[in-house]
């Protein structure tokens, strides 16, 4: 049964708007497209906090990525919602206190992203949502037509307790993408082929995996084995669908676990840990 589902929802995607419109992490035709309607001094303040509000893999986590990105983006709750109550936490100083130093920036960026939230559900969504809507069809029908899921499982020697959720956005063209948002949700644009996403989908699919695979290991704990686990993910996937397609800078590794493996089916911890004692 195939595990990849997909989340088309307007929150996910005001967070990643606002980010685009901003130049926080995003520059390309769709902020272009919207950047107008903003005055300059709100979309300079989400830009001038960029050091703290942006990833990029294996590289760089912003220290409020996860409290003022990923938090409001799994759509628990609406969006301003969630804003609004951050801004009290921050005003009231009922911040957890590795947050407590960002206070002024998580008060001023949360105070903008209430600000512009109901003009983008009432005036930008609706198009924005059929647009994306168009895209799930034959992706989904491509991963529920070939039992991906399950070879990934038996190749990788885990099961996925979980589905895994792919959320789409229509924003996030040319910088960060597979952004693991919750343990079950991840965050991709629409701008690809259908076969560009589905290895791209795959392989973080294959992450998620990998995650739990790789628990006992030191796998997922800094970025100095980013390289590895992509590369390992690459690796199953390159089996799966015969060849790789992104992540070309971690084809050495992809390289090196076929030699390692020569043909034979060696856990997926065992391989990782050969190319740890590589590095």
């Amino acid at each position: 049964m195939n595990k990849i589902h997909f989340a088309v929802n307007a929150d996910t995607n005001y967070v990643f708007h606002m980010l685009s419109v901003a130049k926080c992490g995003y520059d390309n035709a769709y902020g272009e497209k919207y950047r107008g309607l903003y005055p300059a001094y709100d979309l300079a303040v989400i830009r001038n906090n960029s050091e703290f509000l942006t990833v990029c893999g294996g590289e760089h986590l912003g220290a409020l990525y996860w409290l003022m990105v990923c938090e409001p983006s799994c759509a628990k709750i609406p969006a301003n919602k969630y804003y609004k109550n951050l801004l009290k936490s921050a005003s009231e100083c009922r911040l957890n206190a590795e947050y407590t130093p960002y206070s002024e920036t998580i008060k001023s960026v949360s105070e903008i992203m209430i600000k512009h939230y109901n003009s983008y559900i009432e005036n930008i969504w609706p198009g924005e949502k059929e647009k994306i809507e168009k895209f799930v069809p034959p992706v989904l029908d491509y991963f529920e037509k070939t039992d991906f899921t399950e070879k990934a499982e038996k190749l990788v020697g885990t099961e996925l307790d979980n589905k895994f959720i792919a959320t789409l956005v229509s924003s996030v063209k040319g910088g960060a993408e597979a952004i693991d948002i919750s343990k079950e949700q991840d965050v991709f644009g629409v701008e690809r082929s259908v076969l560009d996403s589905v290895y791209f989908i795959g392989h973080e699919f294959i992450i998620y995996l990998l995650f739990k695979a790789l628990e006992k290991e030191n796998a997922f704990k800094s970025f100095e084995t980013w390289s590895l686990t992509e590369g390992l993910a690459e690796y199953y996937l390159k089996i799966i669908l015969g060849d790789t397609r992104f992540f070309n800078e971690q084809q050495k590794y992809v390289d090196f676990y076929e030699r390692c493996s020569n043909g034979a089916h060696l856990p997926a911890a065992e391989l990782y840990k050969l190319a740890f004692n590589e590095i």
